[in-house]
């Protein structure tokens, strides 16, 4: 009896390695698919902190701004032309709290809608965006601003690096292999062009069955570009002042991608990121601003569906 059961635990060892291996072994082509007129929805979920210190007129305030959110997100392919590249048009919105402690007179708790978003982008199979177009909404005094980088730069302009965060490989991959995400795109801001650079790697880990979808996992590293250049070109009133500013950080992410249907299912990410500017002012006066900080974004597709009207 005892060589009996020591006989099928080889068995089990056996095909578990051998299951291990084979899939190992599996080797598959990432591609997007964009199937004209799918619209697809995703929920993201934001949440972060960041430590601010603000040095002015001889002092130095310390505060602490921690902000959550959520957005849906809606992406609609409107057209792919021969060469497989998709004219896509997202609108994204949702609702953002944000709040400050610690500096004194200043201390705030505001819960705001983002209103609607809409950008225009042309996708190539490989994720890489061709073209951004962003419609922005008409601002009022209560409006807030969707980026830190001020009214005219917003989240969706972001996506004009990779489309949903990722380039995937030319060829087939399996297991353990890596592949370069590292991209250019350039911005404009008023009559200057800035380019920035993104530099970063990507690694497929594993396959999951997500949603009964069958997913293949892909971690990434992507170094924060910095966005110095980008500040400086910012107008400031009446060309009063001058604006300096270095930013860094890391991003790490975790994505679930549908093989067969060839779209992210989710996306988790994490980002470390410090950032240091300083505005002065033609008198000599200045106010240099350091902040560190952590987001966490959860990404989750939500519906997918074929044929709904067009957008306004």
């Amino acid at each position: 009896m005892r060589r009996l059961i020591g006989l099928m635990a080889l068995v089990v060892v056996a095909i578990a390695f051998v299951g291990k291996a084979s899939l190992q072994e599996r080797e598959v082509t990432l591609r997007f698919k964009f199937p004209t007129n799918q619209a697809r929805t995703y929920e993201q979920q934001v949440s972060g902190e960041m430590a601010m210190t603000i040095q002015a007129l001889g002092q130095e305030m310390p505060a602490m701004v921690s902000v959550q959110g959520k957005m849906t997100q809606t992406e609609r392919v409107e057209s792919v032309d021969k060469e497989g590249v998709a004219t896509l048009v997202t609108t994204a919105k949702g609702r953002v709290k944000t709040e400050v402690t610690g500096l004194p007179g200043a201390e705030t708790a505001r819960e705001q809608d983002i209103p609607p978003i809409q950008t225009r982008l042309k996708v190539t199979p490989l994720g890489k965006v061709l073209e951004v177009q962003t419609k922005l909404p008409e601002r009022t005094e209560k409006t807030p601003f969707p980026s830190p980088l001020g009214p005219d730069f917003t989240m969706p302009q972001m996506q004009g690096f990779t489309w949903q965060g990722l380039l995937l490989p030319e060829n087939p991959v399996k297991v353990g292999d890596s592949w370069d995400i590292s991209t250019k795109i350039d911005l404009k801001m008023e009559d200057r062009t800035v380019e920035i650079e993104v530099k970063g790697k990507a690694r497929l880990i594993g396959f999951e069955k997500l949603d009964g979808r069958d997913c293949a996992v892909i971690e990434t590293t992507t170094e924060i570009p910095d966005f110095g250049e980008l500040m400086q070109a910012m107008p400031i009133p009446e060309g009063k002042g001058k604006v300096s500013a270095r930013t860094e950080g890391q991003s790490h992410s975790k994505i679930w991608f549908d093989i067969a249907e060839g779209l992210v299912v989710r996306n988790e990410t994490s980002v470390d990121v410090t950032m240091n500017f300083s505005i002065s002012s033609p008198t000599g006066q200045s106010v240099s601003i350091s902040m560190q900080g952590n987001f966490q974004t959860k990404q989750q597709l939500t519906k997918v569906s074929r044929g709904e009207a067009k957008e306004k």
